[in-house]
């Protein structure tokens, strides 16, 4: 019998099936296996050499930005004037702790040419104490040093010590104005201390080392630094380093740089081998259990269909029947026409119990509650939903009433709610609170349907309950938070606007007084822009703390939005409401906000009003004439209150200007600015035209408003970057039409807000192009005060633009504080001496001597010069004689359109 199943069918298929599958999953395991490991050991190479390529180009930026901050000492004429004649004030101007501190360097030297050092000092600004600089660098920027070779106008480099590695820059002193001049050699030092060694290694994700390094020491090493530049190296089965060299400044000795990282991908390469090892077995333990099935329901099921022949045709009782067999083939149906009443009867009692199975699974997977109880109150069923509801299983229930379980409350969480309720199917009371014996509530809905016996009677209720807490306490949270503002826990604008508009109805109908006033912190964007929003949100959600325990707990603060406060004073007059805001303004004052080791001080301008019966205001009336309050105060300094009044002149400036905003914005729209051109007058012979152009407005009645009109508004609203874009477009157009035709040097009024506009230069170069003028013909003229306060900026689009051919004009010069400072900073090509010297030059000396100093100057620097306010000849005649360039004003021409 065992020689019969060996040789059988079966047990050769199975033979044949179990060689394969082990065949086939050895040489899978032992090929993936093998790749995969070999790319997990690239990927970890190729980390680490990221790793040390990083580690050089993070060490290399050191060395070009300590480079970069020498070559601007080194090459301004402060330095080269100290060299000449050295003077301490310079040293104690320049070369402070702070400086260190921000250049980031430790040791500073400037040294004659004769090697000797005039300035020499070391200091560590990560501790306030003196640095001492390395013997080795002491003798290196010594006489003879190498950072003093006469060959090289500078030299900047790794410079190694047993103290620890160097970043040395060492560059001649040279004037501005006179490349190849030098007078000494400025030397800066930036340590590659721990805390340097620490940002970088954070960057990088290793450890990092950087030493001296001896050929010959590691003679493998050397060979393999040699051969491919950077060199990969597991340590261990944790670690693994990456070596690369890197050149000192004098190119006799290279440092070792080395960094130190976990095997994280080996370890992982290993893990995912194991891994794949685990899912092999695993596979295969499944395709066995294929096999198993495979041999159970084909194999076996001919074994067994030929017995069950074999047994049938020896038996002659007809009881017996076939093992029923599945499928359509001839043999199934034989046992299926032999055995079909059996099977009927089968089929029916499986049916019967299917279905039973469906309704308790369908019951058992609603997430609803669904309880069965008799009109006593007796449970008879109840699903698994209903036990996790109610806290009790069903054996439990079915010994007790649904009331001695649990209890109903209202939603008030006091009245009770009588149990009936879960089986009263006409109740109106839709939601209740359950509470279980265990404390715990839920809000829930209930649905109840009664069932009925086949005479109509009541003999069950079908109660579903539906569990609504999380959907309720998600309602009541999304209710808060229309309502309050996030940050704060303060109402939102939105809720406020509510409340305003209850106490304006309230001062209707009650005749009662009540107060509103707008908060608008002041050098609250000093914080932000220092510290960043965080800190920013930091002090608004500590500020609101200290003064929400001042407010009255009939008021209402609320937060509008970024440094935006608004109270509500209800039964408050304005003298006290004056008091309370009093009380709340020493809040703000004494508060201090310290972040980061900085401590802050803010301010707070507030606008309020009142809302009287003697006053209708509708709610954005009332909102806007506190919103100008507030405005007002902050214009008159900040820090206090400002009352608001029907006949306020400051707020009825603000309003003007106001209405000025949207004339100039329907003005942009509907192309209601023109160009006027003022010619000037040349004061010297052979000097070419020039021009300048103005802007004018056009009004509903065909007149023109002056910019006097409407530029103040734009300039407080920053609309000038608009208005300077439009002129910038409409004269370049206009000088392209004319052409040759047009033979003046045109000046184009800038304003300091435009200087400071991302954008705005790019715009310019591109309307050149496009319109294809002469730029030589261009001269933008732009206000002392806009440049000095947008000074980097400035410098740089004038730069730019007289690269291209562009000129420049200073205008109102001599208005500021710093003029002349300033001058020998900025490339221009004309000098506007400001009308309020010239307009009086005739009797006034002093005016006269203002006027001819500046010229003085501006002809020393070889600028051309342009008096304003020329209003007469006997004022051009002066600036005649005195040497002015050019004279402007309405002595020389009136302005005309420019079309």
């Amino acid at each position: 019998m065992a020689e019969k199943h060996f040789t059988g069918l079966r047990a050769k298929m199975l033979v044949v099936v179990a060689a394969g599958m082990v065949l086939l999953f050895t040489i899978l395991f032992t090929v993936a296996r093998t790749v995969l490991l070999d790319g997990y050991a690239k990927l970890e190479s190729n980390k680490t050499l990221i790793q040390v390529n990083s580690a050089i180009t993070l060490l290399n930026e050191q060395s070009q930005q300590l480079e970069g901050i020498v070559s601007e000492y080194a090459h301004w004429d402060d330095t080269y004037q100290y060299m000449v004649q050295p003077d301490a004030r310079y040293i104690d101007s320049n070369y402070t702790n702070e400086t260190f501190n921000h250049l980031k360097v430790k040791a500073i030297l400037l040294v004659n040419p004769e090697g000797v050092a005039l300035y020499k000092r070391g200091f560590d600004f990560t501790n306030g104490k003196p640095w001492p600089i390395p013997k080795l660098l002491e003798q290196a920027v010594s006489k003879d040093g190498i950072f003093l070779n006469p060959s090289k106008d500078h030299m900047t480099g790794f410079f190694w010590t047993p103290e620890g590695v160097c970043v040395v820059t060492a560059m001649d002193i040279q004037p501005s104005a006179s490349k190849g001049i030098s007078h000494g050699t400025l030397i800066m030092v930036r340590h590659m201390d721990q805390t340097l060694i620490e940002h970088i290694e954070k960057v990088i994700g290793a450890k990092l080392t950087i030493k001296q390094w001896l050929n010959g020491k590691n003679a493998d090493l050397d060979k393999k630094l040699a051969a491919s530049g950077a060199v990969v190296k597991p340590l261990n089965g944790t670690e693994v380093a990456g070596y690369a060299l890197m050149k000192s400044v004098n190119d006799q000795s290279n440092l070792l740089v080395s960094t130190l990282s976990s095997r994280e991908i080996f370890e992982q390469g290993e893990s995912t081998s194991s891994f794949l090892s685990w899912s092999t077995s695993i596979i295969a333990l499944m395709l066995a259990a294929i096999s198993w099935i495979l041999d159970r329901m084909v194999l076996i099921r001919l074994e067994r269909m030929s017995e069950d022949v074999k047994r049938i045709s020896d038996s002659a009782d007809m009881s017996s029947r076939i093992r029923q067999l599945n499928g359509h083939d001839e043999l199934a149906s034989l046992s299926h026409g032999i055995n079909g009443m059996l099977d009927r009867i089968e089929d029916s009692q499986y049916e019967l119990q299917l279905e039973k199975e469906r309704a308790q699974v369908t019951l058992e997977g609603i997430a609803d509650a669904v309880i069965t109880s008799n009109p006593a109150g007796y449970v008879l069923y109840m699903n698994s939903a209903a036990e996790r509801l109610t806290g009790v299983n069903l054996s439990e229930m079915k010994i007790k009433t649904l009331r001695s379980l649990f209890r109903l409350l209202a939603e008030d969480k006091t009245t009770p709610v009588n149990s009936e309720w879960l089986t009263d199917s006409y109740s109106s009371q839709e939601e209740v609170i359950l509470e279980r014996a265990d404390g715990e509530e839920f809000v829930i809905r209930k649905s109840a349907s009664p069932l009925y016996d086949s005479d109509g009677h009541t003999f069950a209720t079908v109660t579903v309950l539906h569990d609504v807490t999380m959907l309720r306490t998600l309602s009541n949270q999304l209710s808060f938070q229309a309502r309050h503002d996030q940050l704060t826990g303060l109402i939102n604008r939105y809720e406020f606007d509510r409340k305003t508009q209850a106490a304006i109805d309230d001062t209707a109908v009650a005749n009662r007084v009540h107060c509103l006033a707008y908060i608008d912190l002041d050098q609250f964007k000093i914080v932000n822009d220092t510290c960043g929003h965080m800190a920013g949100d930091v002090l608004l959600k500590q500020l609101t703390n200290h003064i929400k325990a001042k407010v009255r707990s009939s008021d209402t603060l609320a937060r509008l939005g970024g440094d935006e406060f608004a109270l509500l004073l209800m039964g408050c007059d304005l003298v006290k409401a004056q008091e309370i805001i009093e009380v709340l303004l020493d809040v703000v004052r004494e508060y201090r906000f310290t972040f980061d080791d900085k401590v802050f001080k803010i301010g707070a301008s507030v606008g309020l009003t009142e809302i009287s019966p003697l006053h209708n205001l509708t709610l954005s009336e009332l909102l806007s004439t506190v919103d100008s309050a507030c405005y007002t105060a902050k214009e008159q300094g900040g820090n206090r209150i400002h009352i608001y009044r029907s006949d306020d002149s400051d707020i009825k400036e603000h309003n003007n200007q106001l209405e000025w905003v949207s004339r100039i914005h329907l003005g942009l729209e509907h192309k209601q600015f023109v160009l006027y051109i003022q010619r000037m007058a040349s004061l010297t012979e052979g000097a070419e035209l020039h021009c300048e152009l103005l802007i004018r407005m056009q009004a509903m009645d065909g007149s023109y408003y002056p910019p006097g009109y409407f530029l103040p508004a734009a300039e407080r609203y920053h609309l000038m970057p608009k208005i300077d874009r439009w002129v910038v477009g409409e004269a370049l157009a206009i000088i392209a039409r004319k052409g040759a035709a047009f033979p003046y040097v045109c000046a184009i009024n800038l304003s300091g807000q435009t200087l400071s506009e991302d954008g705005f230069l790019e715009y310019v170069i591109e309307q050149i192009k496009l319109h294809k003028v002469d730029t030589s013909r261009i001269c933008f003229e732009i206000t002392e005060t806009s440049v000095i306060a947008n000074l980097n900026k400035a410098r740089q689009f004038m730069h730019t633009l007289r690269q291209i051919g562009c000129r420049f004009s200073l205008d109102d010069f001599g208005s500021g504080l710093s003029s002349f400072a300033y001058l020998k900073n900025l490339e221009v090509d004309f000098l506007k001496i400001d009308g309020m010297f010239v307009k009086a030059i005739v009797k006034n000396k002093i005016d006269r001597a203002m006027v001819e100093s500046i010229n003085n100057v501006g002809h020393v620097m070889g600028l051309h010069t342009i008096a304003e306010f020329a209003e007469n000849d006997e004022i051009i005649n002066m600036l005649k004689e005195i040497g002015v360039d050019y004279a402007q004003g309405y002595g020389v021409a009136k302005p005309e359109l420019f079309e």
